[in-house]
């Protein structure tokens, strides 16, 4: 099993001048050239967001052209998979593959290079075939598939307004679909975090497992609940607080929109808003 995203725009300037080269499409894209740490060679980068691809220009003695770059966690896995849907492996340079679609297009798959491979990563499964038949409550699961963004209530206080934050997520299948894997960043007192959801069904029971950086510390949830014949899919589990027990109840809303709420259980029974994320593709 590996990973692989796209990773990189290089922009291929048939020139020996790459500073005027990057100085021309920074101004026609409006973009800022980042400083070089040393030397940038054939090579200058520009600013991007943490969201989008990078983007460079490079110096090159063929003709001009733009070309792309997948980033893996398994370069020869990736480049197996490639072969597999029809591209052709044309040569190894340092640590990088070059390659050509069937569409005639070149370009590179190359090591992570834009940190660590999670958000907006695809997880292919090794090559050999996961057969697995969907029943009803997978197929709702499945409907959870997709890459999100959105807002993120908190309600640190049940007393007092939730904080508001921007989130991303990415669902995807896992072993053929029996299960569906949700990667989740958001903010959370001013403060980054990171989480991931497995959602499963068995003997008439939708089960979650669920591990964040901020809610659930280095602790991980289990939670349950049965399938119902609408289309939330609610699971209850509960967490140590101090000497008590607490519930905490998931709900996954789905529809045009992507609603996940949590709800807080009291040890009595009393039931508070924790989170609230609304989310769209």
């Amino acid at each position: 099993m590996h990973r692989s995203r796209l990773s990189t725009f290089v922009i291929d300037c048939k020139t020996e001048d790459v500073e005027s080269a990057a100085e021309f499409w920074a101004a026609a894209l409006g973009r800022r050239l980042k400083v070089p740490e040393q030397d940038p060679g054939h090579y200058r980068d520009f600013e991007c967001a943490p969201s989008e691809p990078l983007l460079m220009v490079q110096a090159v003695a063929h003709e001009s052209r733009i070309h792309l770059d997948i980033e893996s966690d398994d370069i020869e896995a990736e480049v197996t998979r490639l072969e597999g849907l029809g591209a052709k492996r044309l040569e190894q340079i340092r640590t990088w593959v070059v390659m050509q679609a069937p569409t005639g297009q070149k370009f590179c798959v190359v090591r992570p290079q834009r940190g660590e491979m999670q958000l907006h990563a695809t997880t292919w499964p090794p090559s050999a075939s996961i057969a697995f038949q969907p029943t009803p409550a997978h197929e709702r699961l499945h409907e959870l598939v997709g890459r999100f963004a959105g807002e993120t209530k908190t309600w640190l206080d049940a007393d007092k307004p939730p904080e508001l934050s921007k989130c991303e997520w990415r669902v995807e299948k896992v072993g053929g679909g029996r299960w569906v894997r949700a990667e989740t960043h958001g903010m959370t007192m001013g403060q980054p975090h990171q989480g991931e959801i497995t959602l499963g069904f068995a003997n008439g029971h939708y089960e979650m497992a669920w591990v964040d950086s901020f809610h659930t510390a280095d602790a991980i949830m289990r939670l349950s609940g049965p399938a119902t014949s609408d289309a939330i899919i609610s699971v209850t589990g509960s967490y140590a607080a101090g000497d008590e027990r607490w519930g905490w109840r998931s709900e996954f809303h789905v529809g045009n929109e992507l609603t996940v709420r949590a709800i807080n259980i009291s040890p009595s029974g009393q039931e508070t808003p924790a989170i609230e994320t609304t989310l769209t593709r």
